[in-house]
């Protein structure tokens, strides 16, 4: 293990996120956004079904704190229109 002594400034813990992994939850459904970087707490963030809610951050064990999560349908049917994803019902059919 790597000690440092008093005098030398503490080195940065740097956590590297990738903005196009985060999936922000409202009332339980987690939505997908356009986010270029990281929100900082209280900004607002406009999902792609046009939601806005403002930013927050919680441990990763809190996300299934008061029960499952379901998808946003609106986000999911645009995200897959954006890229060309066949939607649930349309793989049915096939």
């Amino acid at each position: 293990m790597t000690t440092r002594d008093d005098h030398q400034a503490p080195a940065a813990a740097v956590i590297y996120i990738e903005p196009a992994a985060i999936h922000p939850v409202i009332d339980g459904e987690w939505h997908r956004t356009r986010l270029t970087g990281i929100p900082h707490p209280g900004q607002s963030v406009t999902m792609l079904c046009g939601v806005i809610a403002a930013a927050a951050f919680e441990p990763w064990e809190q996300r299934r704190a008061h029960g499952a999560l379901t998808m946003c349908h609106g986000c999911d049917l645009i995200h897959r229109r954006h890229h060309g994803i066949p939607q649930a019902h349309d793989r049915l059919r096939r």
